[in-house]
């Protein structure tokens, strides 16, 4: 049995398998103890990331609403700034922030405008880490990292101290096309850019809500980041998600949803809520990871975060 973000894989360096595993030993009981899945796959609409990082930069009073005591401050918002991307021009960039060669903290995409762009990763910095920032200029919209077909990468190495204060952790980055990280090839078409695949949910057994909308969120485990979020109108009691990019390979994620019984947008104790827990996916190749949730209406996560508090924009550590 493996840890939460322990991927002892065939996709993975010996160097990030141990220290994934290393990282989230912490929270593996707790989410292994709550996980499960199961039945028949039914469409609905197809909903995927934003272009910013979704969810909300929380106060410390936000976080003492997801797991009580157990509420971590090990973790600070990062910001990035990036200048020098004139000739990628209102182009599509993805980023991914990791703590070393440890878990992804932080995925999400923007657009250059005037040669530059700015990102906030909410608890995207792990305090005393050297943090790594990838990210990638698709060029041709496969998905993958490949040089031959015009795509560019870049990575720097930030951070290894701990600031004082809660202020957000700042990084410059510049149009470097640095290509391979210190322990990978970072622009190899085999393997996924970042360590990020894409995630197919499908909803089924939610026939007593058809016609409502089901609002949906991915997250890691490490510093609740979310890698996904949308929303669906549930028809024939299912309905789908596709996140490009949602789903971190041999980690155990976390997917909260609620239905918004009232259509008001907000999670009340009015609505029904939900909660599950991937597999720790780690295919050969590159290829989704497809899971099945269903209407299992519970209210808490593995680590007693309230879902409704999760799903109106408490973006929290564990």
């Amino acid at each position: 049995m493996r840890g939460l973000n322990d991927g002892v894989s065939m996709m993975l360096t010996p160097a990030r398998a141990i220290g994934a595993m290393l990282l989230g030993m912490r929270t593996l009981v707790a989410l292994l103890a709550l996980a499960g899945c199961g039945g028949s796959a039914q469409s609905g609409r197809d909903s995927s990331v934003p272009d910013r990082a979704t969810g909300d930069t929380a106060a410390l009073s936000c976080e003492s609403l997801d797991g009580g005591a157990d509420a971590d401050t090990r973790y600070l918002d990062l910001e990035i700034a990036a200048s020098g991307f004139a000739a990628h021009e209102g182009q599509k960039i993805f980023l991914v922030t990791r703590a070393g060669i440890f878990a992804v903290l932080g995925v999400g995409t923007t657009t250059v405008a005037a040669g530059s762009f700015s990102f906030h990763f909410p608890k995207g910095y792990l305090r005393a880490w050297s943090q790594e920032i990838l990210w990638l200029v698709d060029s041709d919209g496969d998905g993958v990292c490949n040089e031959a077909a015009g795509d560019h990468a870049g990575y720097v190495v930030a951070g290894g101290f701990d600031p004082a204060g809660n202020a957000p952790f700042a990084v410059s980055i510049t149009d470097n096309h640095v290509g391979a990280t210190r322990d990978a090839d970072l622009c190899n078409p085999k393997l996924p850019f970042g360590e990020m695949l894409d995630l197919n949910i499908t909803g089924s057994g939610f026939a007593a809500h058809d016609g409502r909308t089901v609002r949906l969120l991915t997250r890691t485990g490490q510093n609740g980041a979310i890698f996904g979020a949308g929303q669906a109108l549930i028809a024939a009691g299912g309905f789908a998600f596709h996140f490009p990019k949602g789903f971190e390979t041999s980690a155990y994620q976390e997917v909260i949803w609620f239905v918004d019984d009232d259509g008001d947008g907000t999670c009340t104790a009015a609505d029904h809520t939900g909660y599950a827990v991937t597999s720790a996916f780690s295919p050969l190749e590159i290829a989704p990871l497809d899971m099945t949730i269903t209407d299992n209406h519970m209210a808490t996560t593995a680590r007693a975060a309230d879902i409704c508090t999760v799903m109106n924009g408490c973006q929290l550590a564990p």
